[in-house]
């Protein structure tokens, strides 16, 4: 069993077709189905079902098993091989939307660029879709998202929330508790802040025109310039924009879901990265556990 065999196996299994795997590979579509073949000879078993005039390669039940333990097997020869290039840092990359990445957890990165000098940090920003497969493929190394996609080799688990509150200018004609209904969709600045989130939202405008719709909460800023213009957000949102604007907030008589964040984590973590992974994760659980403007996840949340 080699490397390359392993990496076409996944290839394979990532992609659904020799053509496509082999492509992303750089090597002939022969040569893919070569180092298949060899796999499954060496293995005894039969990985894909292939049949003609199918192009999709399908996984066999041999074929599923393999999946996790190649995926381990790949991940500790690529820390052997390194090991001669390792520095005295570890990397730890990081996919998270954009709330967290630019709102949230920003003070939680700083400390820890401070106080572990050792540790690295890649800090990249995804849509929640996109963060899971990044994790399964082992682009990435801990994920944050609003919203969950069961992927077998990811682990989710829930580690704050945080309540959602009517957004807009300090000269609009708005207050605390206002209903809904008199809210217009008309001057929204929209963001579709999960599926929860959405089915509320239609439940009280029945899809009505927005002013605009982003996709980042940063972006919400640029269109709350004006009195009467609105958006509903997240409070860690909302306290970043007051450092600099002329931003109010105020609950809502309807209260919108609250956001909760899971953070994703491979099963099968890189060995090399297993320690600076759980310095990290603890530093996380002491950041939410202080941090004024976010709530510690309790079970009783989801109730």
């Amino acid at each position: 069993m080699t490397i390359e065999e392993i990496e076409a196996f996944m290839a394979v299994v990532e992609y659904k077709t020799l053509s496509l795997a082999a492509e992303k590979l750089y090597i002939s579509q022969s040569t893919i189905s070569q180092r298949i073949k060899r796999l499954e000879e060496e293995l005894g078993v039969r990985l894909f079902t292939r049949q003609p005039g199918q192009r999709t390669a399908d996984l066999t039940s041999h074929g599923s098993d393999l999946v996790p333990i190649a995926q381990q097997w790949a991940s500790l020869w690529r820390d052997m091989y390194t090991l001669h290039t390792s520095s005295s840092k570890t990397l730890i990359s990081i996919g998270s939307v954009d709330l967290v990445n630019n709102f949230t957890f920003v003070p939680l990165y700083k400390k820890i660029l401070q106080n572990y000098p050792d540790i690295e940090l890649a800090i990249q920003t995804f849509h929640s879709p996109e963060i899971h497969s990044l994790l399964e493929n082992r682009i990435i190394d801990i994920g944050f998202v609003f919203s969950q996609i069961k992927y077998p080799d990811i682990i989710s688990r829930p580690v704050y929330r945080e309540k959602m509150y009517l957004i807009t200018h300090e000269e609009s004609d708005y207050y605390s508790e206002i209903s809904t209904s008199q809210l217009d969709p008309r001057k929204e600045a929209y963001l579709r802040w999960g599926i929860d989130y959405e089915l509320w939202h239609n439940s009280n405008w029945n899809n009505s025109h927005h002013m605009v719709t982003v996709d980042t909460g940063s972006t919400l800023i640029h269109y709350l310039d004006k009195p009467g213009n609105w958006a509903i957000g997240p409070v860690s949102l909302i306290r970043s924009m007051q450092k600099t604007d002329k931003i109010v907030c105020y609950n809502l008589k309807e209260s919108p879901p609250p956001r909760i964040c899971y953070q994703l984590t491979h099963r099968y973590p890189k060995p090399s990265k297993r320690n600076a992974l759980n310095v990290f994760e603890q530093e996380v659980e002491a950041f939410v556990s202080s941090n004024e403007n976010i709530c510690r996840f309790e079970p009783w949340m989801l109730e």
